[in-house]
């Protein structure tokens, strides 16, 4: 449980998620379950550090609450794996890298947003203490309207052969990556909607939706499963709704028969017209005692 601004409380758990992005899709690779108050690099640290998912010369794309020199250091010096993180503006290398993509002055064009520039600036690890790898940094450019001042965005990576372009490029994978991770905790997932407080059944049930989203992911990337592809789970069951087909089991004695509705239907219409008046007394007398019973 913890106590929000307000004053009110919450309790849960938190989710960390390590996601691998295909051509047309992200799967959930390998997970890491907490208490709600941890925090969201402590939750991680362990994750990143051992993660068999994570390969030699992988990129992982982090927001700011994963800025920690020690693990950019560890991934790319023990195993080999870049990162590209947005630093905050408080920070040295923020405003070293600032400073010298003013100076320079070697600005471009943003590769999607044509109000913003991008400048390349490299080596900026030397004002930032805790980190012991190469950095290369991209600074983003751009008029803020609100507060009426040019405002900057910068990125460093550990991936020393990426342009300030393509640093952009890959970063801007973030915004779909979390509408997709919205869709999966209040969309047609529901991973939050949660029916018990007994940890065991937590783990299952969020164990359960991981593999099933992953699953569905895998198959929307592959050509059978194409046609699902940026289609959230609700939209396609909505979609089935408008033309789902219905079954009847019929028992008798100790056998049983499943029927799709209509072809159930068309059986009953080809009875003799003795044997539909039972059924018809039949089912009379049935939805009478039903009806008594509600």
């Amino acid at each position: 449980v913890v106590k929000n601004e307000d004053g009110s409380y919450s309790r849960g758990y938190k989710l960390a998620t390590l996601r691998t992005l295909l051509d047309t899709a992200g799967l959930l690779t390998q997970i890491e379950i907490g208490s709600i108050q941890t925090h969201d690099l402590e939750l991680c640290r362990e994750l990143l550090s051992t993660s068999q998912a994570l390969r030699h010369g992988d990129l992982v794309l982090e927001d700011r609450g994963f800025l920690d020199g020690a693990t950019l250091t560890h991934l790319k010096a023990q195993r080999g794996v870049d990162v590209i993180v947005p630093v905050k503006s408080n920070m040295h290398a923020y405003r070293e890298a600032v400073a010298i993509a003013e100076m320079d002055a070697a600005w471009q064009s943003h590769p999607s947003r044509p109000a913003h520039q991008v400048a390349f600036v490299r080596g900026v690890e030397d004002v930032w203490a805790e980190c012991g790898v190469a950095l290369n940094a991209c600074v983003i450019r751009f008029y803020n309207k609100r507060r009426g001042v040019t405002d900057y965005i910068v990125l460093v990576t550990s991936d020393t052969t990426l342009s300030a372009e393509w640093s952009v490029r890959h970063y801007e994978e973030r915004p779909e990556i979390e509408q997709d991770y919205q869709q999966l905790k209040s969309g047609g997932w529901q991973l939050q909607k949660l029916s018990t407080t007994r940890y065991s059944e937590i783990v299952f049930y969020i164990l359960s939706v991981v593999l099933s989203s992953s699953l569905y992911q895998l198959f929307a990337n592959t050509q059978a499963g194409s046609r699902f592809a940026g289609q959230t789970r609700a939209a396609i069951e909505m979609e089935q709704l408008k033309s789902r087909r219905t079954h009847v089991i019929v028992y008798a004695g100790g056998y049983f028969e499943l029927f799709e509705t209509f072809s159930f239907v068309r059986l009953v219409l080809g009875l003799t017209a003795p044997v539909q008046q039972r059924l018809r007394s039949w089912l009379d007398e049935h939805v009478s005692s039903v009806k008594q019973q509600e």
